[in-house]
């Protein structure tokens, strides 16, 4: 069971359901030490057991009058600081002469969130050497790309020969053939017929209602293995302050760590100009001044605070109406929705919106309410000191909107979020949420920061779920380690096939009855897979071919190894992907 906890990336609002129990009460506190998010939990749960499941805003109540008071003297949010930032620097310059690029990257990151405005030749600098790591790393349009902001932002002239030869160095490496560009990346594109209201997923995919699941994605035709059947992109992504100098605040991309950052604070980047207008448009602009607060708060939280996102999103979209929205959530409260109903040719963002806060959650009893009624209390008890949000919730009853919102929106993202993999960013689906999960998945989810494709890894018939795993999978947890977590974690009794052990067991005594592999050929896989010299494309085809023409064989210890090696190469397929567009915008911007 630990070994279990330890490898699930479940966030500890998760895992409050175990409280009772001596050993994750051990674990919890001993992350205490380093977490203060946990830390404040222990400590309100120590002295509250009067409040146990009060209206939360007794919870908010209790937080305003008696803490934690998570203020200037905890976490101050500081001005910007040429001084720091060059001090800053210097840190980044000897971790990049350690040649320990990654942390010389957040370094120089941290130190342009520091520099005093665009005229200031420290954020200039600060580009620069980030451009200098980029050469080293062969990252020519990456390289460019920071040769031009330095350019842009006020790079010293005394400086300035030195940035022109790496310049000049880059181009000729470009036309020279060394980009990582001129090798042929291949694409996991959408390779069969897709619907027309919704051009990012395949046709004869609908939602439909099934006794023990609930809301089920389900084919309406036949899928074969190697179909990509969906190419979504995330309507609300969030991410941890651990990785603030990492990654993008609003679509979380790490865009090899090549960011801007806000022009007022010192607490969050962007991967470009789009990204910073659409983050302070959305959520920024109610979070700048007391970020660092929040992110005091928030160790390892993006899933909690993608709930407050939700909110602050949502808002937005009604264009600051605060009545109108009170009004639309009053008439519509977890009544019922499906994301497939909508024309995402004609794309309205607060009509997707409005489905996101339809949705019917599947239970009504929660059992870590304590943590979550709690979490959003002091989140409200931040947010309402910033002027911009102090201004807008002025009354009791938009108060209180505010706080039962935050608690609402972040109850439900804990049971759409699907494909767990890190505390550090998480991505909200509206149509890959809705499909259920299974150990042994009959689709594999490959996710980069917020662009999720969908592809079959075994043939899907007419009438037949569209699943995908959580993060537990038959292949690495035990059916007792699948089953505890499904039921305490998730708030479901697993009903897939891989947790059936007498459909099991006649599942793989039909396949035992049925030709072997042919040695040879996995021999021949074995060989074409580890040859550096073949390409991508020819891996996935070839891996098709071999899923489809022995399927027969599933679950043979063979077939299934297959299986999980045409899973890796798609989850790879798709990083070289999405990096090669990422190269290609640095080269556009260059």
């Amino acid at each position: 069971m630990d070994a279990f906890f330890g490898f699930c990336p479940w966030y500890v609002a998760a895992q409050i359901e175990f409280l009772l129990e001596a050993a994750v009460m051990a674990q919890l506190q001993k992350r205490a030490l380093q977490n203060p998010m946990d830390r404040y939990l222990l400590e309100f749960l120590s002295r509250t057991e009067h409040l146990r499941l009060s209206d939360v805003v007794d919870y908010r109540n209790y937080v305003i009058k008696k803490g934690p008071f998570i203020n200037d003297s905890v976490a101050p949010d500081l001005p910007k600081d040429d001084r720091k930032a060059a001090a800053v620097r210097q840190v980044g310059n000897r971790l990049y002469l350690e040649k320990d690029y990654p942390a010389a990257l957040e370094k120089y990151n941290e130190s342009i969130c520091w520099a005093e405005g665009p005229n200031s030749e420290h954020l200039g600098i600060g580009y620069a050497n980030r451009s200098a790591i980029y050469f080293d790393m062969g990252e020519y349009e990456l390289s460019l790309a920071n040769i031009d902001l330095a350019k842009k932002h006020n790079y010293p002239q005394r400086l300035m020969p030195k940035l022109d030869a790496r310049e000049l160095n880059c181009k000729h490496k470009i036309e020279g053939g060394h980009s990582k560009r001129a090798k042929p990346c291949a694409k996991l594109d959408i390779n069969v017929e897709v619907n027309p209201l919704r051009p990012f997923m395949a046709a004869g995919i609908v939602q439909k209602m099934i006794p023990g699941y609930g809301r089920s994605v389900v084919a309406e035709r036949n899928f074969k293995p190697g179909d990509v059947i969906l190419n979504e992109k995330a309507m609300l992504t969030a991410i941890s302050p651990e990785v603030k100098y990492k990654n993008c605040n609003h679509c979380s991309m790490e865009n090899f760590h090549s960011l801007i950052p806000c022009p007022k604070c010192d607490s969050v980047m962007f991967c470009s100009k789009e990204c910073l207008e659409k983050g302070l448009r959305y959520s920024h602009r109610f979070e700048c001044g007391i970020t660092e607060k929040l992110h005091h708060f928030s160790q390892g939280a993006s899933r909690v605070l993608l709930g407050i996102k939700a909110f602050f999103y949502g808002l937005t979209l009604f264009n600051d109406n605060l009545k109108d929205m009170m009004s639309f959530c009053k008439r519509n409260d977890r009544t019922g929705a499906d994301p497939f109903t909508l024309d995402y040719s004609n794309y309205d963002p607060l009509e997707e919106f409005k489905i996101f806060h339809m949705t019917k959650l599947p239970t009504d009893e929660f059992k870590h309410e304590d943590a979550f009624r709690f979490y959003a209390s002091v989140y409200y008890s931040i947010y309402i000191r910033q002027p911009l949000v102090r201004s807008m919730f002025t009354t009791k009853a938009q108060k209180d909107f505010f706080l039962r919102s935050i608690l609402d929106y972040t109850r439900i993202m804990r049971f759409l979020l699907i494909e767990f993999h890190t505390n550090l960013t998480s991505q909200f689906f509206s149509i890959a949420s809705v499909c259920n999960h299974s150990c042994d998945p009959n689709t594999a989810v490959v996710n980069y920061f917020g662009k999720l494709k969908l592809i079959a890894i075994r043939p899907i018939a007419i009438d037949e779920q569209i699943l995908v795993s959580y993060g537990l999978h038959s292949r690495v947890h035990s059916y007792d380690e699948r089953q505890v977590a499904c039921r305490k974690i998730m708030h479901f009794k697993c009903l897939c096939d891989a947790c059936d052990e007498r459909k099991m067991r006649r599942i793989r005594a039909a396949a035992g009855n049925l030709p072997a592999v042919p040695n040879h050929h996995i021999v021949n896989l074995k060989k074409v897979y580890d040859d550096p010299a073949i390409n991508g494309a020819d891996k996935l085809n070839m891996m098709r071919q071999f899923i489809g023409r022995y399927v027969y064989a599933y679950p043979r210890y063979e077939y299934v190894t297959a299986l999980d090696v045409y899973r890796e190469l798609l989850d790879s397929t798709f990083k070289e992907e999405m990096e090669d567009q990422l190269r290609a915008t640095a080269s556009e911007v260059a």
